[in-house]
């Protein structure tokens, strides 16, 4: 059956593609999430119309993509902590689903867990890659840290204890003055 696409499909096409796929798949699937519709001689001669706006909402999209992965690109990095035991494994995986949490949180960006693609489980404390698809033609690519959560209260107590000395410092400095002060005043 030939159809013509009404969105972009990663393994079929573009929006206004016309291909050939199975009756089935069109009936079945491409038909009722809109995503593609029967190629008559009438839609045809619409298409030729239709292409125009299709390929200005195309071209739209696309720049949105590319403000969204310049985004996420702007990042560089991110660090998630996570419950780790000794060795290093994770009490659990981090999903797809936590690092759009995450993705929201850092960028604003609301990126569904789909558009994520991760090359390897993420299961220990590490550096890994994620891979964020926002179109056939837009993506981007994210290092993330993985660090145990006790590492993180550690170094949060270890920074938590030197603000406290360094304001101890300050304070016997301030002190030291006042007394240099004193003296120098009687």
């Amino acid at each position: 059956m030939k159809i013509i696409l009404t969105k972009d499909v990663d393994t079929l096409g573009d929006s206004g593609d016309v291909i050939a796929v199975s009756d089935g798949y069109a009936r079945n699937y491409l038909f009722p999430k809109n995503i593609a519709i029967k190629a008559t001689e009438g839609a045809l001669k619409d298409l030729q119309s239709r292409i125009e706006r299709i390929r200005a909402k195309a071209e739209k999209k696309n720049k949105q993509d590319l403000e969204k992965a310049d985004k996420v690109t702007a990042l560089e990095s991110l660090t998630l902590e996570a419950n780790a035991g000794d060795t290093g494994k994770l009490f659990g995986t981090i999903t797809t689903k936590e690092l759009a949490r995450v993705l929201l949180e850092k960028t604003g960006l609301e990126v569904e867990r789909k558009q994520i693609n991760v090359n390897a489980p993420i299961n220990k404390v590490g550096d890994y890659e994620i891979n964020v698809k926002f179109s056939s033609k837009v993506s981007a690519t994210l290092p993330i840290k993985v660090v145990a959560a006790k590492d993180a209260e550690q170094q949060s107590i270890i920074d938590e204890v030197e603000a406290q000395e360094t304001a101890d410092d300050e304070t016997l400095r301030q002190t030291e003055e006042m007394k240099l002060q004193t003296e120098e005043a009687e």
